[in-house]
């Protein structure tokens, strides 16, 4: 019976023993497979992961026009530097008027590319999913090619600079209209300027000229011009943001002088002239004529600004010989008589241009009237002067500079002068001087004066017996001609002289002067 036990049992144990083969061969098939799963899969991973981080771009990627396959981001920037200076070789503006053209070109914009931003969105292209996928994309991106295009923005960084630049360099003031006093021709003979004859002449008269260009040197103004700034830096920023390079064109906007001649004019009128004659009797001695000529050339064209004071010592000087002054009829003791003295005659100027002066509504700061009333002007309308004692003195009392002209005129022997300034402004448009002659003033008794010179029975005439006058003068302002209202200007009362004698000393009063005696004084 343990014979039968021993066979039963060897058959059993090689049964398992291929059991266990067979398990074995199942486990080491299972794990194989395992295995090359795991690799596979390993593998494939690592395919996927080298294709998301491969750092370059796919085949069959362009950016503007460049391929870029195979190229890393920083070597795909440096080689679409040429398509970016493509892309904007355009970005300029040529701005122009015609004549003058300026270049408004890229270093005057901030220029920036997208470059960076679509390079990376070309980059992300075949960076995710399973690797089939990947393979798939990246098959269908070689086969069909993707491409990218580049864009910019271009902002003009220093239009207003530039464009103030060029108006610096294109504006131009307009230049307002101006004037001077005529310069005029220095007579020798006065050392002055020659301001003989030089009113109009005749044909001048009958052509309506212009008085004020005798005296006055006009230049017409000039047109400006001005580049509109605002509206040019407006245009190139509208066309740099729509892209619309190329020219731009401008004028330049015209600038007119806001003063001309004709409004010159309008602020400049003779507001008066008054004239004296110098025909009659001694006034028309030579050397009285060329003391005048002399004043009047002194004076010529005297500029008064507002609140200043002419002063006729001051403009004429000393009146002495040694310049320039000739000997001629003045009046001395009280009006009584006349002797020759260096620039005898100048009084007529003076008292020519009183009655300007008032005619002209200006302001009289001092006047003497002469002692004796004359002939050439209404009683108290005159002005005398005398060298460092009486002085003839008036203001500018308007608000704009003020020119004085004494000229004068040896063909119709008178003085003459003219005050150029602002037109009367009121209720007057002229004024008219009125002098109203008083009571005169009777000679007193004879006066008789010893002369130690004389012996009895000798005698000689001082003077001989004058009235005293007396004058109301008036400013009659007017309007169109007629009279709106009078004004005072002074009282002025000439010396009344009676016969005055040199008699011999001893003289006893009432004796009569016996006519045979009476002697004559010597001139030289």
């Amino acid at each position: 019976m343990a014979e039968i036990a021993t066979e039963n049992k060897a058959p059993s144990s090689g049964k398992k023993l291929k059991v266990w083969l067979i398990v074995l061969a199942a486990v080491l098939i299972v794990g194989g497979v395992v295995l090359f799963l795991k690799i596979k899969s390993d593998r494939d991973e690592a395919l996927r992961q080298s294709i998301i981080g491969s750092g370059t771009f796919h085949p069959g990627i362009t950016v503007a026009g460049v391929d870029v396959s195979g190229m890393t981001p920083d070597e795909a920037a440096e080689a679409l530097k040429e398509a970016e200076q493509s892309l904007v070789q355009d970005v300029s503006f040529r701005i122009t008027d015609g004549e003058h053209t300026y270049t408004f070109d890229q270093p005057h914009f901030d220029i920036a590319f997208d470059t960076e931003a679509i390079l990376a969105e070309a980059m992300a292209l075949g960076r995710e999913g399973d690797l089939d996928s990947l393979q798939a994309e990246l098959a269908d991106i070689a086969e069909n090619g993707r491409s990218f295009d580049l864009s910019y923005t271009a902002v003009p960084r220093d239009a207003g600079s530039f464009v103030a630049e060029m108006a610096a360099e294109l504006d131009m003031p307009a230049t307002d209209a101006t004037f001077s006093v005529k310069q005029l021709e220095l007579n020798e003979d006065t050392e002055a300027l020659d301001v003989v004859n030089i009113g109009f002449t005749e044909e001048e008269l009958a052509a309506g000229a212009d008085l004020r260009d005798k005296r006055f040197d006009f230049t017409e103004g000039t047109e400006g011009r001005s580049l509109d700034q605002g509206a040019l830096v407006a245009v190139i920023r509208e066309r740099a943001e729509a892209r619309e390079y190329g020219e731009i064109t401008f004028e330049l906007q015209p600038l007119y002088p806001s003063v001309t001649v004709a409004t010159l004019k309008q602020s400049l009128v003779l507001r008066s002239s008054a004239w004296t004659s110098y025909a009659k009797g001694n006034y028309g001695r030579a050397t009285r004529v060329h003391n005048m000529t002399k004043a009047c050339g002194l004076i010529y064209g005297t500029v008064l600004q507002p609140g200043d004071v002419l002063s006729c010592n001051d403009l004429l000087g000393p009146r002495y010989e040694k310049y320039g002054w000739q000997m001629a009829p003045a009046v001395i003791e009280g009006g009584a008589a006349t002797e020759d003295q260096p620039g005898g005659g100048v009084c007529q100027v003076s008292t020519t241009m009183y009655n300007a002066v008032l005619m002209g509504d200006y302001q009289i700061v001092y006047r003497q009237a002469h002692s004796s009333r004359l002939s050439y002007v209404k009683g108290g309308l005159d002005a005398t002067i005398n060298t460092g004692t009486i002085d003839f003195k008036w203001s500018n009392n308007t608000e704009a500079p003020i020119y004085v002209f004494t000229w004068i005129d040896k063909n119709e022997k008178k003085i003459w002068c003219e005050i150029y300034g602002l037109p009367f402004s009121g209720d007057f448009d002229e004024i008219e001087l009125y002098s109203d002659e008083q009571e005169p003033i009777q000679p007193t008794a004879d006066e008789f004066i010893p002369n130690a010179s004389l012996t009895y029975p000798y005698w000689m005439v001082k003077n001989a017996a004058k009235k005293g006058y007396v004058y109301d003068t008036y400013k009659i302002y007017k309007m169109a001609g007629a009279e709106v209202r009078r004004e005072k200007i002074t009282t002025t009362t000439y010396k009344m002289h009676p016969n005055r004698y040199f008699v011999w000393p001893g003289y006893v009063p009432g004796t009569p002067l016996l006519p045979g005696y009476k002697l004559t004084p010597v001139v030289e």
